[in-house]
Formats: C-alpha cells, structure tokens, sequence
C-alpha cells in the first residue's frame, strides 16, 4: 500500500517549542475541570446529608455510562467531517459546555443536589468530548513522523496540567464565579491555538468502516494496542480510587487539611515529569513506566497503616507517588501516539479520532466504576460521614490497598508492549 504521508509534517521541518506550547494551553484549563470533577467534587457532595457517599458515587457512575455514549460518536464524526468543517468548531463548542457544568457543580440546587451533580458531571464530560478528541489528534499532526517529536508533544501538554490544578483550587475556592473564571481564562488560552497555523489532517476516507469494525479490527491486528489499553484501564481504576478518596483519607485519617499534601502531590509530579521525559528518551517508554507503576506500588504499602497525625509519613508517600504520577502522564499517552501512528500509516485513512475516543471511553469507564463501586462500598461497610458513620478500616482499606492491588495486572499488561 503506498503511504500519504503529506498528511504529517515532514521530519526534517520539526516541531518548535513555541508550537508545542501553544498546542498545549488548553491543557491548563482542561486539567483544572479534571481537578474539580475527580478530587474536589466527591468529597464535596459525600458530606451533604441530601446525598451521601453511596448516592455520590451512583451518580459519578451513572453520568459516566451516559457520557460514554458520546464518545464513539464524537470519534466516528470527528473522522468523517474534519475534512469538511474543519476541527475548530469542536474546540470552540467544548469550554463553554465545560463551564456551564463547572458552575452547577460548584452551586448545585437547594433541594437538587444529586440532579445538580448527575446533569453537571454530564455536561462537564460532553464539554471534553467535544474538545479533547480532535484536539489529542491534532497532537499527532504537529509532530510529524517522528516518535521523539510526538514524545515532546505529549510531555508538554501534560507538564501544564499542573498548573491547571492550580487553576482549578482558585475556580473551586471563588465558586460563586466559577463559571465566569474559568470561561475567561478558557478563551484566553485557546485563542492562540485558533489564531496560530497548525497543519491539519486532509484526510482521505474513500473507504470507511464503523466505529464498532474499524475498532475491532485494530484490537484483533494489534496487540500493543490491546496491552495499552487493558494497563490504561487498570491504572486508571487504580488513579481513580486515589483521587476519589484522597481529601477523605487526609481529612479523616491523617486528620489534617488536605491543601498542603495536593500542592506536594501534585508539585511533585510537575518537578519530576522533565526527568521522566529524559528517561523516556534515552530508555524504552515501556520499561521506563512499568518501573515506575512498580516504584509506586511501593509507595503505596505503608499507607493503609498511617493513622492520626502521621504527617511526614504521608508527606513522603505524596512526594514519591507523585513523582510516579507523572510517568503515568506521559509514557501511556506517547506509547498510545506512536500506536495511532503507526495505524493510520498502515491504513492510509484517518483513525484517530476513533482510537482517542477508545481512549477517552477508558478513561470514563474506570472513574465510573471507581465511583459507582468504591464509594457505596465503604458507605455500606461504615464509612458515610453524611450519616455520621466514622468507621475508618473501610476508607484505610480502599485508599491504600485496592490501588495497589489494581495495578499488578497493569504491571503484566504494560510489560508486554513492544517497540516502545
């Protein structure tokens, strides 16, 4: 099959830093929706007497498999119109929707707080669907050929979620404006992406499957792909439960705020993702993450046996497993942009689209059932602090053993990609 390989830049023109980073601001805001939905909102409404721990996490799950629905979708048009609309319409479509549900969550209804919790998670995640798919794809495009380039790609766009989770505290603590926040410093920093040229897939879709078939098809052909997404997923549960819980645990068992132990977490993964990407470039990206998904499990042992005021304890396993964190940023996606590569040159027809609404599904699916499962669970086993109930062996238990015990199989999984 010959190749159309004026689709991507070519591998002698690169790719600049400036461009790398202008592709990369919407990461900020991005991250800082993220931040809100996955660490500040559970705890948020787990408290409310009107809902619960165990209705919180039904409704976080429940509006996941609703938005999940859109996601095949969202990749299926994304490879059959970007040709004739172009990918700045979904870009521009995407925040507004964000902000919208930012601010319901953050103000829900007297009265309503579960519907204001289902329908604002709902059009939350629509918002990033209709933002993140074409946008992750256009990754693929600025980066040419070349798997380093794609690498740099990824490790800029990720090393700006942190300060998105900055971002994120200010949004949550001005709550009344969270809407206005954060829709300014959306278009702020997504104007210069629409404003800057960036080359855009022309692609060819002569021949085109369905959703179902074109993914089928790429699961049965190839195999890196199944272990990506089987370790992505595994991970994913793993992160999903942590984040969930982590301002519960701090606040209940370590007994103290939990601002100081987020700005350590998650300063430590900023400070050690240029490390990781070093590592990533002189090692292969496959051993370079299974050592770290290993190095956190580590981590992880002492945890479920820290108790009131073991601060410094705890401060280290912050500094160590967001360090960790950060190779979970960057390796999988640029392992994952290397795959969409490679299936696109086989094919000569544009996939990604599909392939990162796969992506973007796996993503949902695990902080579905991380919700929908670990928070009723510890609800029914004497953890529900809306029902004064304080039994701690249960939120112990589910913060510190079940991550680990989640990722062996990402270890397995992840140890078994080739060629990256």
């Amino acid at each position: 099959m010959k190749i159309n390989r004026n689709r991507f830049i070519d591998n002698n023109e690169g790719i600049g830093f400036i461009t790398a980073l202008i592709y990369s601001l919407p990461s900020i805001p991005i991250t800082s929706a993220q931040f809100i939905v996955y660490i500040l909102i559970p705890p948020i409404f787990s408290v409310m007497p009107t809902v619960g721990i165990a209705l919180t996490g039904l409704a976080i799950m429940l509006s996941r498999i609703v938005d999940m629905i859109s996601d095949p979708l969202m990749g299926t048009f994304l490879d059959r119109l970007v040709s004739k609309l172009g990918w700045k319409i979904w870009l521009v479509l995407g925040f507004p929707l964000i902000t919208i549900g930012i601010y319901v969550l953050l103000n829900p209804i007297r009265e309503f707080e579960v519907v204001s919790l289902f329908f604002g998670l709902v059009i939350v995640t629509l918002g990033w669907t209709f933002f993140s798919i074409p946008w992750w794809s256009i990754g693929i495009y600025i980066s040419g050929n070349s798997s380093s380039k794609r690498f740099k790609v990824v490790s800029v766009r990720e090393f700006l979620t942190i300060p998105g989770i900055i971002l994120g505290l200010l949004i949550a603590y001005f709550s009344d404006i969270s809407g206005e926040i954060y829709l300014i410093a959306s278009l702020l920093l997504l104007t210069p992406i629409l404003i800057k040229k960036i080359p855009i897939p022309k692609p060819n879709l002569k021949k085109s499957n369905n959703f179902l078939l074109s993914i089928r098809n790429l699961f049965e052909n190839d195999k890196n792909f199944r272990n990506l997404c089987a370790a992505y997923f595994f991970i994913g549960l793993s992160n999903g439960i942590t984040s969930i819980l982590f301002i519960l645990f701090v606040e209940n068992i370590i007994g103290v705020s939990p601002f100081n132990f987020l700005i350590i977490y998650f300063g430590s993964a900023f400070s050690g993702l240029p490390i990781i990407y070093l590592l990533g470039l002189k090692f292969s990206k496959q051993k370079v993450w299974v050592s770290f998904i290993i190095l956190a499990c580590i981590t992880f042992i002492p945890v479920y046996f820290l108790g009131n005021g073991d601060t410094y304890q705890f401060m280290t396993v912050c500094i160590l497993s967001g360090f960790c964190l950060g190779a979970d940023l960057i390796l999988p996606a640029s392992i994952q942009a290397n795959i969409i590569f490679n299936a696109q040159e086989r094919k000569d027809s544009v996939l990604s689209g599909k392939i990162y609404s796969v992506w973007s599904l796996i993503q949902k699916l695990s902080l579905a059932l991380s919700a929908g499962v670990c928070l009723p669970a510890i609800g029914y086993l004497g953890f529900n602090p809306s029902e004064g109930q304080y039994l701690l062996t249960p939120l112990s238990f589910a913060y510190g053993v079940i991550p680990i015990i989640l990722r062996l199989p990402a270890i397995f999984f992840a140890s078994n990609l080739k060629n990256n």
